[in-house]
C-alpha cells in the first residue's frame, strides 16, 4: 500500500509532458497548445510558468514610462543647452572646434563606433538569434543611412535642404551643367559641396549630429535596458556593458556640445525628432504590440 501511495507521489511530481497539437517558437520558447514549454533543470519540458516566478525581464516586459523616462533625456538636454545659449553667450573652447579629437575620431565615424559596441553586446544575448540581432541592427542602419548618406541618391537631409531653398554657393558654375534637384548634379549633396570647397548655405539644415548621436543612444538604450533591469551583478560588471555606457556617455556630452555650439534650435529640434522615428516604429510599437514583428526581430533581453 505504501509503495503504491509513493509510486502515485512521484509520479505526480513529476513535470507534466506538453501535450501533442500546434506548436511553434515565440521568444525562444516552445509554444504548444497555447501554453509556452521550457526545458528544465534535467531537460524535461515543463511549462515557461512552472519554471521561475520571476522571468527574466525583456523589452516588452519593461513598463512604457520607463522607455518614456530613458527616452526622454535627450529631448530634455537639448533643450537645457539650447537655452543655455540664449541666456548665456558660450564662450569659445576646444569643443566649440569642430577639429577636437571626439567630433573627428568618434562622432564622425559615429555609427561605425555604434555597430562595433553593439557587436560586443550582441554576442552575449541567448533569448534571440543572430539572425533576429543582425536584423534589428539592420533596420536602424538602414535608417540612419537613408537620413545621412543615400537615399535613392543624396541622403533625406541634404534633400530636405535643397527642397527649403539652399544651394551650394558654387551652384552657378557654368562648367556644370548637368543638373539634379534644381542644382548642379554635382552638388547636391553637402559632401560633394564640401569637395568642391563650396558653401552649403540657405535651406533648413537638419542637424546630422542631433540625429546620429539621438539614434545611435535611442538604439542602444533599448537594447541593454532588459539586461540591467535583471538587476544582476554579472550583467552589470560585464565588458560589454562598459562599452555600451562608454559610448552613450560619450554620446551625452557631445550631444551637449552640439546644443550649445552648433545650429539653430529649429535644425536641432527636427535632428531629434527625425532620430526617434525608427525608434518609436520598431521597438516601442512593432516589438511590444505586435506578435509578426517579435518573431521576426526578436525580443531585446538575454
Amino acid at each position: 500500500m505504501d509503495s503504491q501511495n509513493n509510486s502515485s507521489s512521484r509520479s505526480s511530481s513529476r513535470s507534466p509532458s506538453p501535450p501533442h497539437g500546434r506548436r511553434r517558437i515565440v521568444n525562444g520558447l516552445r509554444e504548444e497548445n497555447g501554453v509556452e514549454w521550457d526545458s528544465g533543470v534535467d531537460g524535461s519540458p515543463i511549462p515557461s510558468s512552472f519554471k521561475s516566478k520571476s522571468p527574466q525581464p525583456n523589452l516588452t516586459s519593461i513598463s512604457t514610462q520607463a522607455l518614456i523616462i530613458m527616452a526622454a533625456v535627450y529631448p530634455v538636454t537639448l533643450l537645457l543647452a539650447s537655452l543655455s545659449t540664449a541666456i548665456f553667450i558660450p564662450s569659445k573652447n576646444y569643443f566649440s572646434l569642430k577639429s577636437n579629437i571626439f567630433n573627428v575620431f568618434f562622432v564622425k565615424f559615429g555609427w561605425l563606433w555604434t555597430t562595433i559596441v553593439y557587436v560586443i553586446h550582441a554576442k552575449r544575448l541567448q533569448r534571440t538569434s543572430p539572425l533576429q540581432s543582425f536584423l534589428r541592427w539592420a533596420l536602424a542602419t538602414l535608417w540612419w543611412l537613408f537620413i545621412t548618406q543615400w537615399f535613392f541618391g543624396p541622403p533625406i537631409m541634404d534633400r530636405t535642404f535643397l527642397l527649403t531653398g539652399g544651394i551650394c554657393d558654387m551652384a552657378n558654375d557654368p562648367n556644370l551643367a548637368s543638373s539634379e534637384l534644381g542644382v548642379p548634379k554635382l552638388l547636391v549633396t553637402s559632401a560633394a559641396c564640401k569637395i568642391a570647397k563650396g558653401a552649403w548655405i540657405g535651406g533648413h539644415d537638419l542637424s546630422g549630429h542631433v540625429f546620429m548621436l539621438t539614434h545611435s543612444s535611442l538604439f542602444l538604450w533599448t537594447e541593454i535596458l532588459p539586461l540591467l533591469a535583471m538587476g544582476s551583478q554579472k550583467h552589470w560588471n560585464h565588458a560589454a556593458t562598459y562599452a555600451v555606457f562608454a559610448l552613450l556617455g560619450l554620446w551625452w556630452w557631445m550631444l551637449i556640445m552640439t546644443g550649445v555650439h552648433f545650429h539653430t534650435w529649429r535644425e536641432k529640434f527636427t535632428g531629434l525628432i527625425v532620430s526617434s522615428f525608427e525608434w518609436i516604429v520598431v521597438y516601442m510599437y512593432g516589438i511590444r504590440h505586435i506578435s509578426a514583428v517579435r518573431e521576426v526581430l526578436g525580443v531585446p533581453g538575454l
